[in-house]
Parts: C-alpha cells; structure tokens; sequence
C-alpha cells in the first residue's frame, strides 16, 4: 500500500491528493533548481518541489493535503513497475475512496494540485470515477508519455529518463526503467498504449495549465488532455512564462485556490464565468498579450508556404508549381548542418494554434534519420528571438517538431493537415533512391510576427537547444550523412501555419 502524510487543519476539511514518486520525507534541494525564479523566501521550509506551500492551503484556507509516495517507491511497499499506469489509477481509486473515510476530511476530494507528475497522476484515477473525486487540476500533465517525452515523433529520449529516474528515489522492490523500456519498446506497442487513458471517460471539473516553454514535455499533453475531456467545466491556461514561476505567482495560486474553493468547498464565486480558454500570445522574447477563447485552437485560416531549393518560403496560392524538382540537402549528423526557408513578413500575423510540415525528403546514407524542424521568428535586426524553453532559459524557437522518418506512417483516422498524427506501429526504412514524404507535427505555439521580420522554417539532424537540456536532447540517435529535402514539380514540401484573427 502506497505511504501517505496528512497535515490536518483545525477543522474538518476537504482533502487534496499529492501523488507523484519524489519523495515526501525529503523535498528535493532547491538550490538544484536556479533558473526557475520563485521566491523561496515566501515558502516555508515544508515545501516541496513542485508542490504548494501547506501552510496557508492546511491553515487559513481550509484543506487538508494527502501526500503520497506511490506503490514501491521510497518506503511504500511493493514493486514501482507501472509508473502512469492502469494499475496505478487502481491505487488511486483506493486511495481517494479511503481518504473520503477519514475524520480529517469532508469526503469531497481533489486530485492534481503540484506539477508534473503530481498533475500527469490524476489522469489514469479520474477515468475510474472513484465517487469521492470531485475534481482534477493538471497543472503541466503529460497525457501520452511515448509522443510527449520518451520519444516524440518516434525518437528516444534516453537522456532525459536517465534523469527522471534519478530524481524519483530507490524504491525497496523493482522499479520500472523507461530508459531500457524505450530500447526494448521502440514502437507505440501495449505497453505505451497501457498509459494513455480515454479521456473522453473524464467528466468532473478540471483546470489544465501549461506554457509554451514546455516544449518536449508537458505542452502538447495538457492541452491534447483538456481537449479530449468531457467535463462540462473545464478550463485551459496557457502561459508564457516558466514553468514553476508561473505556479508559484500570487495570482495563480489565487486561481489554483478558487477552482478548488468552488468544486470542493461549494463557494458561490465566479469560477463558472471564466472563459474555456485563456492565452498568452507572445509578442517578444518576454512579453505577451492575454486574450480569452472558446475553444483550442482558435479559428485562423490555414496559409501555405511552399519550400524552394534556393531557401525560401513562397505563398502557396493553390496552383501548380512551375519549378522543376530541386533539392538542398544538410548533413544529418552535424550540429552546424541546417537547412533554412525564410518568409519576409509584409504585414502582422499570429500564428496561434497547429503548424505542420510536409517534406519530401531522401536519405542518400543511412536507411534512416531524424528530423528536428524549428518554426524560428527573426527580427528587423537579423537575430533570432528566443523564449523560455523547459530548462527555464531562453533558447526556445516559436515551435518545434520531431520525426524519425522511419516512423512516417500516418493513422488516417485521426491525421489532419495541420496537425500529423503517427501510428508508430513500424518502422519504414528509407533506401538511397526513394524519395519519400514526411509529415512533421510542429508543437501548439502562439506568436505574433510584424511587418518586417521574418518567418523561418529550419530542419536538421540535430537538436536546437543546448544539449544539456535533457527534454531536447532526443537519442540515441539515427542521423547520420547527407538527407535532401526536395522542392518543386511533383515534390510539394511546403510549411502548414493558422493565421489568426483575434475575437472581437
């Protein structure tokens, strides 16, 4: 049975679940996370990383916390071998439906109020509606660990797992290695699948947050969760911040506070008139404009740009090409080896929402590759704008995209045009004469480009960002020598973006 902490206000309360492997006996050092930029003099020392401060949630505001190491990590019993797993979401029911029986609580009670995984952790319990649950918050929450992190678009991300597990503890029994897991499971086999839930099954109040710098992790499965739910209330935050700054900020913990005071205290506030979706929509490296939705993606005409050889990007107005097939071509396996199609841009655009991109490409050295695809906004001055990326530092493009290409096929089912989806269930290998077609999914972004500036697609073998950020540095890796990227005749690689109109 998993091992569980409880502070215990003075009155009887309702009771939030934090469930997650990183220890509640010992938070993790702070000085261990630098760039993040919370004010850790305004926490006391009881709290954890990624966690809310106790002291005024368990005092003055009326909750109780149950603080949970999950099944076979740190001191609880048994085997931690199905981390986000059926089997997880079984203990979790158990667990709610326990803490609903306990003095210290009310009976009414929440799931998700950390980061990470205390958020990813309420998926697989909330699809087994334990009565008692009342109601989710994802605040950053993965919803598919295979496309999201461990190897989006078919690449393996081992060093960042390497990393994952090494801040989750030791256990007393086995635990599960996702490093070894993403060798022995390359593709989205039962395994991956396993971890996945049909949100739809998802029905109490939920409020999912998440920003544009979570890149590589928990961006596309928030708002990919909150989509698919079918919860009546259900509220979706985009920011443009850093990832654990924004849940320290006064005003978020006063939103964090009133979705909880509404759902599991019953107070009459304002929390059903909140729009379904609130966006940050970046007009530089650090500022950003804040508009609210109804919906994610906001409505935006879909504009084609099509690739040529002599690097640029041409506004695709439907018509045939009348260039003959060209190429150019990057060396897979070097750093320094990019190919670049700019756009200067005439008037202002926002590209909110879905971008894809479709290349035909041939591989003239390995029968495969990777393909790491930036959507990069360069200023009047010719430099590149930067954002905050999930390291917390400002080296993000406006959007990225990864494909091995091996893992090309597309599931027809659910693949549109603005947003490939992969069904990773084989590998096709690229052989030197074929050219093939590749559909590259470019992450959710939001961005304003001005008259002026320009609009830049790059693609190479190698990631963007500095290889000791663990959720970019995707690997091992299959690229190696000469990949062309084909233009013109029968050869359309072109770059998909929304073009959005701001709602009156």
């Amino acid at each position: 049975m998993p091992t569980c902490t409880v502070p215990i206000p003075a009155s009887e309360p309702p009771t939030l679940v934090l469930f997650a492997p990183f220890g509640k006996h010992e938070a993790v050092p702070r000085e261990r996370f630098q760039n993040m930029r919370v004010d850790f003099e305004k926490l006391s020392q009881h709290t954890h990383w990624e966690l809310p401060d106790p002291l005024p949630w368990c005092g003055e505001w009326g909750y109780s916390f149950l603080l949970v190491d999950p099944r076979g990590t740190w001191w609880s019993e048994g085997d931690a071998s199905n981390h986000i797993s059926p089997e997880e979401g079984r203990d979790g029911y158990d667990i709610v439906e326990w803490a609903s029986q306990q003095e210290w609580s009310t009976g009414d009670i929440g799931w998700g109020c950390g980061v990470s995984y205390y958020a990813m952790s309420a998926y697989q319990t909330a699809v087994l509606k334990p009565p008692h649950l009342k109601a989710i918050m994802i605040w950053e929450g993965i919803s598919d660990i295979y496309r999201e992190v461990n190897a989006p678009g078919g690449i393996p991300n081992v060093p960042f797992q390497h990393f994952w597990m090494n801040i989750t503890g030791n256990g007393l029994g086995m635990t599960e290695d996702h490093a070894a897991a993403s060798i022995e499971h390359p593709l989205f086999d039962e395994y991956w699948q396993s971890k996945v839930v049909d949100w739809n099954l998802i029905n109490v109040p939920v409020l999912e947050v998440t920003g544009w710098s979570s890149l590589g992790l928990h961006l596309r499965g928030t708002i990919e969760g909150w989509k698919q739910m079918s919860s009546p209330n259900k509220y979706l935050i985009i920011h443009a911040g850093r990832e654990w700054s924004e849940f320290y900020k006064d005003e978020n913990i006063n939103k964090q506070r009133l979705f909880w005071d509404r759902y599991l205290q019953h107070v009459a506030n304002d929390v059903e008139k909140w729009p379904r979706v609130e966006l940050a929509v970046r007009t530089s490296a650090t500022e950003s404009l804040r508009r609210l939705e109804s919906d994610f993606p906001p409505k935006a005409q879909l504009i084609k740009y099509r690739l040529t050889a002599d690097g640029k990007l041409v506004l695709n107005d439907g018509s045939a090409s009348n260039s003959p097939p060209r190429y150019v071509a990057f060396i897979a396996h070097k750093s320094s080896s990019v190919a670049l199609f700019d756009f200067k841009i005439d008037r202002r655009i926002e590209i909110t929402g879905y971008s894809s991109v479709k290349l035909f490409i041939q591989g003239l050295s390995f029968p495969d590759v990777d393909l790491f695809v930036a959507l990069q906004k360069i200023d009047k001055d010719g430099q590149t704008v930067k954002y905050y990326n999930s390291t917390q530092k400002l080296e993000a493009d406006a959007s990225f995209g990864w494909l091995r290409a091996s893992h090309r096929e597309l599931d027809t089912a659910k693949n549109t045009p603005e947003r490939p989806v992969h069904l990773h269930q084989r590998r096709l290998w690229l052989r030197p004469q074929d050219i093939v077609e590749v559909n590259v999914e470019l992450w959710p972004s939001s961005t304003i480009w001005e008259a002026g500036e320009t609009l830049r697609l790059a693609v190479k073998g190698t990631t963007f960002t500095d290889q000791e950020n663990m959720t970019q540095f995707k690997g091992p890796s299959h690229s190696f020598g000469e990949v062309s990227i084909w233009t013109g005749g029968e050869y359309e690689s072109e770059l998909l973006v929304p073009d959005v109109t701001p709602s009156k």
